[in-house]
């Protein structure tokens, strides 16, 4: 998701004027409703641009645009792209040949003297879809503040760009998922208010996790996952050190498991991490329990992992080994940061003869003898001797 400038970002919204200021240009202009802000204001948002408090940051932008009048902020949060195609700042049109932005999902182009365009990429689920709707609004709101404008540009280029993008994405997310929404009191995250709260919104499982992990005063450190059937994590975060984040894409067995007795339960289980949590480095984090929630659609689920000893407690942590599937190799070793990963089934190479998970070919035959090669000697690690 990505803002798109024509003339180095120097044209401002019809009705404005141009000044300069520190080196770089701002919008002048009588909004009605939306008066200028003054310096406290800046001054304000220095602070939090400072403290990289986007969520905050975002938030005044959210009272600002509200007194503006422009659109209403109830309605985009409830239907973004009636919403924003209503707006008339604004042209809203989809792309399925997307190549400019920094990602597939959309962009947004600021046009001078008529209506600027939010280009979305449409995704596979209408959650992506809402949140690059409110994103790319974001970046439109971003330009229409004045003194938000002489703080954000005030910043050196890449530092800009960062807080834009950050700044833009909790936007979206405090309108799709309003205070309002949340649970109110929430002491401790738990799996079934992520899944009830998701049911709720028109925000993805990710961005209701993430949400809820920035308000929630957990009693103790935990991590919030999301995750596939497979125990494929969809999006992760820790609230502290005492449980790490597991990487994306990975998959973690125990929550495979523990997916499955959800499902079997009633779309609800507690209950130990059998296998452990997975790090890249072959380690596995032990002594974890897991509160599990399916979500509505059966197909994800909402995770909430915690130690299972709360007081005088130490990470406790374990090496991960495995034992070659090949039936000719059977060999034994530990999975560590020396060992490849296969891209495709996830599971560990053998260091003796590269076997994972994935399905075996086809044998390959020697062509001067005719006995099958091994696949440590199709892969060249070891030379076939001919009998």
């Amino acid at each position: 998701m990505h803002a798109i400038w024509p003339e180095a970002n120097l044209r401002w919204p019809p009705g404005q004027t141009a000044t300069t200021t520190h080196g770089y240009r701002r919008p002048s202009t009588d909004y009605g409703k939306a008066e200028p802000m003054g310096a406290p204001e800046a001054e304000h948002f220095k602070y939090l641009v400072e403290r990289n408090d986007y969520r905050a940051i975002a938030s005044e932008l959210v009272r600002l645009e509200i007194e503006r009048g422009v659109i209403s902020i109830s309605e985009l949060g409830a239907d973004p792209e009636a919403a924003v195609a209503g707006s008339p700042e604004l042209d809203l049109e989809y792309e399925t040949n997307l190549t400019q932005g920094c990602s597939v999902y959309g962009f947004y182009r600021y046009r001078d003297g008529q209506p600027s365009v939010i280009l979305i990429h449409p995704s596979l689920t209408a959650e992506r879809d809402n949140f690059t709707i409110v994103h790319e609004y974001g970046h439109h709101v971003q330009r229409h503040h004045r003194d938000w404008v002489d703080v954000r540009y005030s910043l050196p280029a890449a530092r800009g760009d960062k807080v834009e993008e950050r700044v833009a994405d909790a936007f979206a997310s405090t309108v799709l998922i309003p205070e309002d929404a949340l649970p109110t009191g929430i002491n401790t995250l738990s799996a079934r208010t992520l899944a009830t709260l998701h049911s709720q919104v028109r925000a993805s499982r990710s961005a209701v996790a993430n949400r809820v992990v920035e308000v929630a005063s957990s009693e103790r450190d935990c991590a919030v996952v999301v995750c596939d059937e497979e125990g494929r994590v969809i999006f992760a975060r820790a609230t502290g050190d005492d449980v790490f984040t597991p990487a994306r894409g990975i998959v973690q067995p125990g929550l495979a498991t523990l997916f499955q007795s959800a499902a079997s339960a009633g779309g609800h289980v507690i209950g130990d991490l059998a296998e452990g949590l997975r790090a890249l480095s072959g380690w596995i984090q032990t002594d974890l329990s897991a509160d599990v929630a399916l979500d509505f659609s059966g197909a994800y689920a909402f995770v909430v992992l915690r130690p299972t000893q709360v007081f005088g407690r130490e990470q406790s942590w374990a090496m991960r080994e495995h034992e070659c599937v090949s039936p000719a190799c059977g060999a034994d070793f530990v999975v560590d940061s020396s060992v490849q990963i296969c891209g495709k089934c996830r599971d560990p190479k053998c260091p003796e003869c590269s076997t994972c998970s994935c399905e075996p070919a086809a044998e390959t035959f020697c062509t001067a003898c005719f006995i099958a090669l091994s696949v440590a000697e199709q892969s060249g690690q070891v030379q076939h001797v001919c009998d």
